[in-house]
């Protein structure tokens, strides 16, 4: 994919991201592309926590993939007591989207990838 194409697709993924900031429930999200990384979280001092949450739910759910030779995944979501994190690769981008358990995360997939 040409640099720009690839430039105005993480531009475009970022502007549904941060509208989905918006919603109730949603604590915030970190973006990484090979070359750069956003992070957007109603508690910035929190930063190191969701980013180590973020990289450990990738990691633990392609070590599964791998283990029991499934395949590639679509979606990781972690869910614990009052949180919960929805990490999704598209194309080279990688994303988690931190929420409170209320939030539809199947609904948010639909807006990310529409398919």
């Amino acid at each position: 994919m040409p640099a720009k194409n690839k430039e105005k697709e993480i531009e475009k993924l970022q502007e549904i991201l941060k509208d989905l900031k918006t919603m109730e429930g949603i604590i915030g999200y970190i973006l990484r592309s090979p070359n750069s990384a956003s992070i957007d979280l109603k508690d910035p001092t929190k930063v190191i926590d969701y980013a180590i949450l973020s990289t450990t739910a990738f990691e633990a759910g392609l070590e599964i993939l791998n283990a029991f030779e499934i395949g590639e995944a679509e979606t990781i979501v972690l869910e614990g007591e009052g949180i919960k994190v929805l990490s999704m690769i598209i194309g080279d981008d990688r994303f988690s989207i931190f929420m409170e358990n209320s939030v539809d995360h199947e609904k948010i997939c639909k807006d990310l990838n529409p398919a």
